[in-house]
């Protein structure tokens, strides 16, 4: 047979459960499953009792170990079952307990075939009608058909008006003919008649729903009743429902046109639908709008077809049913199912020999959720981590928790196309403290310009949050699906953390590799530890790193853990070798170069000792070869050191053991140069690590920790000659501030620079060395020399609890008696940066002389506070009311008003106060109709009175109504937001009109105006402003509240118009008194072709002017404005 495991291992009491899912055993049974003793290096395959029906169910395709008892599911996904007219897959899982299998879960007879449905059509073929809706619905029932094309169903179509016509029965009309679209399409219309619904029902129930019109007795039997009209037979429908409901007909009724707006003719539709109305009742308004509920009207159907729940036997035929799987307690398991629901995936909850939950569907077609799946914990609760690698062909990875609450969608920080972000998860406790620290989600075809393969670092915050936090990856040059396998198996460098696993398989032309990534507090290092090749560990191996223990064990009782990896046809258990740390010193004899002789080379002797000892075990059998290398006054091209003439080079080997110092001696020659006797001698120590086999452990071999440094600088100095008595006492004085800053305020200040003060008040000093140490979160960017000669180097700090070291040489190699410098050292903080309430700066001068004076100031160590800087935004939100009106002298009135507040946190998580002041009381009368006004998520405090008393004048100049003039209600919340979060605050109520009349004004615009404004703890945070005050912001939200007179037009109008006839009247009798004879003809005239322009005028009344006015005959018509100031 061919082999082709290992897709998925565990280790389970001591032994490796190995899969082998994709073997073909025989013509029935695919996949096996191993057990794989360490001791002896053999496989042998578990006996399953797998259920007949499971035909090459791919046993082992997924595997799950629960870490808190001796439980593993063995699962196989892919259980072909065929049906009519689909091949459905399901799948099962075994879950083996105490070296037991169970029953399967789910049952065997969980997804089963979709049943069969006999669906027929009844077309209302009366006169209203039409030829032209009657082809829409032939063509609506042709679409209809299509949809079930893949289902196990049969139709039939009739008709009915004054009487009832079956076309065809469901012995006639098969969908696997080619021609049945054409035998729909030749369905003659009938062209009129009455509308005879009851009688046609009852005549197809008794005719066509029987063994000789092609029913089948175990079908589902559907009736779909299209009508545009109320039944001339209205009294037989009940009669007609209940023959119906005797042989389990369920009826859909679809009303079509307006006929059945009228509650009758809806009650018709009622009468003739099965129950519950609500499923089976439809109304479009015209038979164009049948295309609209097509979907709708499948769902409906579907749902009766009783296989399964709310539809899901419909979409449940590819689901294979364990992909994979997580235990979430002793007893309960979820399995995934990437086909459900038209390849949307999803997972349900199952409880021993019972499915406690309904399906949970993923949101996106042929988005595969559940492709991947692990379960993390925080604060006891547990959650589902599933990934949809296809979804919209980036990826996604849905994480919420068990009971589908605080659902959490992570879209790829960097999305590519066809990444498959989310092809696996691996959830990390660094601290194994049961709370998920980090989240690991790979796109293993995410594509770079030289590499192939990614993985996303997620922190799993306490509040349940998921902040993106870093990539991992691997060896350039290499494309092998970097990321195809992830584990958390153990702490194997013993630092305490929890390390990671990533497999390549198809690294190095497809022999494959993994790659060892060790964690640290809170973090992953984003660079790896170790690369293994599947070369090395041995030769011919295919795909290694295809699949990775989630666990270690100790075979080899060292105390260190060792991991299993899979690859084709075998599995490699590799052991953790023990971490050596090296102590590396160097000594000289003489230990300084004498200057006085200067005409012959000088002698010295290089001590070279190294002391190994363990890091966090405590193996004892332990040695190693030490392969080193000397190269004398290494800085220099022309050197002046050497061993023999023309070679400065020198290699040893030491065998050390542990605990115990292993030295080397080497003479060597220095040649005199009496114009460098300053400059030291600069002897390089390289080597390499080479661990002996140790015969109780195995033949096992110590590494060197990593962080190790291979290659060493080791000086020797000159001697110093300093007058009559050959000592040099210098007499340094240090001292340094913060250049005038008071804090460092992080996220405001880009840098920090310090002011340092060096003095020397002695004798000559020889190689003066300034050494300033600076905490973590601070980078080195430059230093600047005001006085003196300076010339620094730095090295920042890589993890916290450590500090970053800037070293100066001042005036290199002599700073002279009674010299100074001044310089200044510029660091760059880190936005990001997180440092103590206030950090410390320690400085140190030295200097290659012997001695120093007794007043030398050789040491300082000055503190700074630290602020952050915040950026809090109270933003009035566009929803708030800008603007209601009352009438004066109505003190009764309400208005709505909403003012709404927006708080947005720009910059790192913070916890805040916001405070809220509402005016509600304006002298004895409430604002607010609601006289206990709150906002929700904040706390009531005790109201502010007003700072003024004459609260009458002050509104009558300024028309705002605030807290200087009103009492107030003070609201305190409770804020807490992440970078980017906003919230939103609510102050909503009627206004009344109570309050206005206080005023004396009878017609004003006011302002009504709310306020916020922020706290926070000044001693951390700083907040950010472009000004130079840092001022936090406050916000107005105002609402305009008009208050105008109700205008009364009868005497003006009265009077304009008495005016207005008289100015009329005299301009007639001005210009001509007409003849009785010309008055009738006139008027005549007047009433048969009116012109009411002729007769425009503008009437004039006691107060002012009323405009559009016009007179045509003897009617005045008012068109002008209702309100007039």
């Amino acid at each position: 047979m061919d082999h082709k495991f290992c897709i998925r291992l565990y280790i389970f009491c001591g032994n490796l459960i190995v899969s082998d899912p994709l073997i073909q055993v025989n013509q029935a049974q695919r996949g096996l499953i191993y057990s794989c003793s360490v001791n002896q290096g053999t496989c042998s395959s578990l006996k399953i009792n797998v259920p007949s029906e499971a035909v090459n169910m791919s046993l082992g395709l997924s595997m799950v170990q629960d870490p808190q008892s001796s439980k593993v599911a063995i699962c196989g996904p892919t259980i072909p079952k065929k049906c009519v007219s689909v091949t459905n897959y399901r799948g099962m899982c075994f879950i083996r307990e105490n070296s037991v299998f169970k029953a399967p879960v789910p049952h065997s007879k969980y997804r089963d075939c979709l049943g069969q449905i006999d669906i027929a059509f009844l077309l209302d073929g009366s006169g209203s009608v039409g030829s032209n809706n009657f082809i829409t619905m032939k063509i609506f029932v042709t679409n209809m058909i299509k949809r079930f094309t893949e289902r196990n169903v049969q139709f039939a179509i009739a008709q009915y008006s004054s009487g009832c016509v079956i076309h065809y029965n469901f012995n006639q009309l098969k969908i696997q003919d080619s021609i049945w679209e054409s035998k729909v399409t030749n369905i003659q219309y009938q062209y009129g008649g009455s509308t005879m619904t009851a009688t046609a029902i009852s005549k197809l129930v008794s005719n066509l729903f029987t063994p000789n019109g092609g029913a089948r007795p175990s079908a589902n039997k559907i009736l779909l009743v299209i009508t545009d009209g109320e039944s001339h037979d209205r009294s037989l429908l009940t009669q007609a429902s209940s023959k119906a409901n005797k042989k389990n007909i369920k009826r859909f009724a679809i009303g079509v046109g307006n006929a059945f707006n009228s509650d009758t003719a809806r009650r018709e539709l009622e009468t003739i639908a099965s129950l519950p109305t609500d499923n089976h009742v439809f109304r479009v308004n015209d038979f164009d709008a049948l295309e609209n509920i097509h979907e709708k009207l499948k769902e409906n159907i579907i749902a009766i077809e009783g296989t399964q729940t709310s539809g899901d036997s419909s979409r449940m035929e590819f689901a294979q049913d364990g992909f994979s799987a997580a235990f979430t307690s002793n007893t309960d398991m979820i399995m995934t199912a990437v086909g459900a629901f038209q390849w949307k995936g999803g997972y349900q909850l199952y409880k021993p020999s019972d499915i406690s939950d309904d399906f949970q569907a993923g949101s996106e077609q042929d988005s595969y959720l559940g492709y991947s799946l692990a379960t993390a914990t925080m604060s006891g609760a547990k959650y589902a981590v599933m990934g949809a690698p296809r979804h919209k062909h980036k990826g996604q990875v849905t994480v919420s928790k068990i009971d589908r609450s605080d659902v959490k969608q992570l879209d790829p920080p960097k999305p590519q196309i066809g990444s498959y972000f989310g092809a696996e998860v691996c959830v990390v406790d660094l601290n194994n403290d049961s709370n998920t620290d980090l989240l690991l989600v790979s796109a293993p075809t995410y594509i770079e310009s030289d590499r192939e393969g990614i993985v996303f670092v997620y922190i799993f915050t306490r509040q349940s949050k998921l902040i993106f936090s870093d990539t991992l990856v691997g060896m350039a040059g290499q494309r092998g699906r970097f990321g195809s396998s992830l584990a958390s198996p153990a702490d194997l460098n013993g630092d305490g953390f929890m390390d990671v696993l990533i497999g390549a398989p198809l690294e190095e032309d497809g022999q494959g590799s993994i790659y060892i990534f060790n964690g640290r507090d809170g973090a992953i290092n984003s660079k790896y530890s170790q690369r293994i090749v599947g070369s090395s560990v041995r030769p011919g191996l295919r795909f290694f790193g295809i699949s990775l223990s989630q666990s270690s064990l100790d075979q080899s009782q060292d105390k260190l853990p060792d991991i299993a990896v899979g690859s084709k046809g075998a599995v490699l258990l590799l052991r953790s070798r023990p971490i050596m740390l090296l102590e590396t010193k160097v000594t000289y004899n003489p230990t300084k170069i004498p200057t006085s002789e200067t005409d012959q080379s000088l002698e010295n002797t290089m001590k070279v000792c190294f002391t190994m000892r363990p890091y966090r075990h405590r193996i004892r059998d332990l040695s190693t070869n030490i392969n080193y290398t000397i190269m004398l006054d290494a800085k220099r091209q022309k050197y002046r050191a050497n061993f023999s003439p023309e070679n400065r080079l020198l290699s040893n080997v030491l065998k050390i053991g542990l605990n115990a110092e292993t030295c080397g001696s080497h003479r060597f020659f220095i040649d005199a140069f009496s114009e460098d006797a300053l400059n030291p001698v600069s002897n390089q120590l390289m080597f390499t690590f080479e661990g002996l086999p140790s015969r109780s452990m195995q033949n096992i071999k110590p590494i060197l920790l990593p962080e190790i440094k291979t290659t060493t600088d080791h000086n020797l100095d000159f001697e110093i000659n300093c007058g009559h008595d050959d000592i040099c006492v210098d007499d340094l004085r240090m001292d340094f501030n913060f250049s005038g800053s008071t804090n460092i305020e992080v996220g405001i200040m880009q840098e920090l620079n310090l002011t340092v003060f060096v003095e020397n008040r002695g004798e000559n000093s020889y190689n003066t060395l300034f050494t300033l140490k600076y905490p973590f979160g601070l980078s080195y960017r430059r230093f600047t020399s005001k006085q003196g000669r300076v010339e620094c180097v730095s090295l920042d700090s890589e993890q916290r609890g450590s500090f970053g070291e800037t070293t100066c040489h001042i005036s290199k190699p002599i700073l002279k008696g009674n010299a100074q410098a001044v310089f200044l050292i510029t660091y760059s903080i880190n936005k990001e940066s997180t440092f103590d309430q206030s950090v410390t700066f320690t400085a140190q001068i030295n200097s290659g002389n012997d001695q120093h004076s007794q007043t030398s100031q050789l040491f300082r160590q000055k503190s700074i506070g630290v602020k952050y800087a915040i950026s809090i935004a109270l933003i009035r939100h566009e929803d708030s009311s800008l603007h209601i009106n009352f009438t004066a002298q109505k003190n009764d009135l309400a208005k709505p008003v909403k003012q709404i507040l927006k708080v947005e946190n720009d910059f790192r998580e913070l916890t805040f106060k916001v405070f809220i002041r509402v005016p509600v009381i304006l002298g004895d009368k409430f604002i607010w109709t609601d006289k206990n006004i709150e906002i929700p998520d904040c706390v009531k405090q005790r109201d502010e009175r007003p700072i003024v008393t004459n609260f009458v004048e002050v509104i009558k100049k300024d028309r705002v109504v605030n807290c200087s003039v009103a009492v107030c209600a003070v609201f305190s919340c409770d804020v807490n937001l992440i970078k980017n979060e906003s919230k939103l605050y609510y102050i909503s109520g009627n206004v009344s009109s109570g309050w206005i009349e206080q005023t004396g004004l009878r017609a004003a615009v006011f302002e009504l105006v709310s306020s916020a404004s922020l706290e926070y703890d000044e001693s951390k945070y700083i907040f950010f402003s472009s000004d130079s005050q840092h001022t936090a912001p406050s916000l107005q939200i105002n609402t305009q509240v008009e208050v105008y007179e109700e205008v009364n037009l009868t005497k003006e109008i009265i009077g304009g118009v008495i005016g207005g006839l008289a100015v009329l009247t005299a301009a007639f009798y001005k210009s001509n008194v007409p003849t009785p004879e010309q008055r009738v003809r006139r008027l005549s005239a007047d009433v048969t072709e009116p012109s009411p322009a002729a007769y425009s005028v503008t009437m004039y009344g006691l107060w002012g002017t009323f405009p559009h006015f016009t007179c045509g005959a003897t009617t005045l018509i008012w068109s002008g404005h209702q309100n007039i100031q």
